[in-house]
């Protein structure tokens, strides 16, 4: 499983090697052009994560589509500070409008109304900035929710009961989304599950090597650990493959989970990146977000304020939960929006589900 999550890290990656600067695909062939297209930025978290980068290639395509140029940046180990610094120099530059991945809200607040003041509009992505021009983000709270209703059912099948040990991969301590997509999780298991207790968040800073880190303690501290809730495949996996090589790991496969491995760990994520890994039951459940969907309908947020059009001032987008049901169809539909982004209709549907239903994919929790 290590050698497979490190050649999909570095296939993704090298897609905008030399940094996350990504320029929109050039106009359709034959087309006239005779005004410059409107230019639009995303100011990304930092850089290397897969899951940006795979966003950042949708937002992409949807400017060709929609008729804008697109371009991504962000720098390794990015700050805050940093963060709002770069916001301001973009807005200097006057794209038609910057999309920003907020590392802290509140930092980058003064650069938000110094960009609405050279007339720049801001779409804040993950977290809700009413003073931005507007907000797409994720439920995180129904988020964490459905994965903690999942993940009861799989400690009640394991022991016969309500009962067990949790451990947390967060992201970003104090980041809404971070903070909301753990706590979700979290506040249902305090409400709903008195006999599970959660023994460890540990925030990570979306770093696949401090999950990794954070797993290796685990297993020292915590013996009869029986699940880890990630909150990103990026970190999940990357611990997944730390329980294995202890033969700790799980699978969501009889014969191969804690009837045959008492002391093996249940792994559940979110946001579907690495799908295979639901497939061959190394994660027993996901909450799919999709880059290139989210990605893709992110973009389209912004071409409808850069064309005048009515737009939504804070727009929630539901995940879709994956298990063992639906993870082949999930894993082929997220092959085809990947292999073939130029043609895959991100439009059959306004949600995730809609679009997965389209494609013959069975859905194991509606929309809310």
């Amino acid at each position: 499983m290590r050698n497979r999550y490190c050649r999909t890290l570095a296939a993704v990656v090298a897609a905008t090697a030399g940094g996350l600067s990504l320029a929109a695909p050039a106009g359709i062939a034959g087309a006239a052009t005779t005004t410059p297209k409107p230019v639009v930025y995303w100011l990304e978290q930092g850089a290397g994560n897969p899951y940006w980068t795979a966003q950042h290639m949708a937002a992409a395509i949807a400017g060709q589509r929609l008729g804008f140029s697109f371009r991504a940046f962000g720098v390794a180990n990015e700050t805050p500070s940093d963060q709002a610094s770069m916001l301001e120099q973009e807005a200097d530059q006057k794209p038609a409008l910057i999309m920003v991945n907020a590392l802290d809200p509140t930092t980058l607040l003064p650069a938000i109304k110094y960009s609405l003041s050279k007339g720049v509009p801001v779409l804040s992505l993950y977290s809700n900035i009413p003073q931005a021009t507007a907000s797409v983000l994720f439920d995180e709270q129904r988020t964490g929710q459905l994965a903690a209703e999942e993940a009861a059912s799989f400690l009640k099948e394991r022991y016969g009961k309500l009962t067990g040990t949790i451990a947390v991969l967060g992201g970003v301590e104090g980041q809404p989304t971070s903070d909301n997509r753990a706590g979700g999780f979290t506040s249902y298991v305090k409400a709903n599950m008195p006999g599970v207790k959660v023994v460890a968040v540990q925030y990570t800073n979306w770093e696949a090597s401090e999950a990794s880190s954070a797993m290796e303690d685990w297993l020292t501290k915590y013996p009869n650990l029986s699940m880890v809730y990630g909150s990103s495949d990026t970190l999940t996996v990357p611990a997944a493959e730390i329980a294995q090589r202890e033969n700790r790991l799980c699978l969501n496969s009889p014969g191969k989970n804690w009837t045959s491995n008492p002391s093996c760990i249940i792994f559940v994520s979110v946001d579907g990146f690495f799908l295979n890994d639901d497939v061959n039951g190394t994660l027993f459940s996901d909450e799919m977000y999709s880059p290139q969907w989210t990605g893709y309908v992110m973009a389209e947020d912004a071409a409808k304020i850069v064309e005048h059009e009515t737009y939504q001032k804070t727009e929630l987008l539901d995940s879709m939960l994956v298990t063992s049901v639906n993870a082949s169809c999930a894993l082929n539909m997220q092959n085809a929006m990947a292999g073939h982004m130029a043609t895959f209709d991100f439009t059959s549907g306004p949600t995730l589900q809609d679009v997965a239903s389209h494609y013959g994919c069975k859905m194991v929790s509606p929309p809310s």
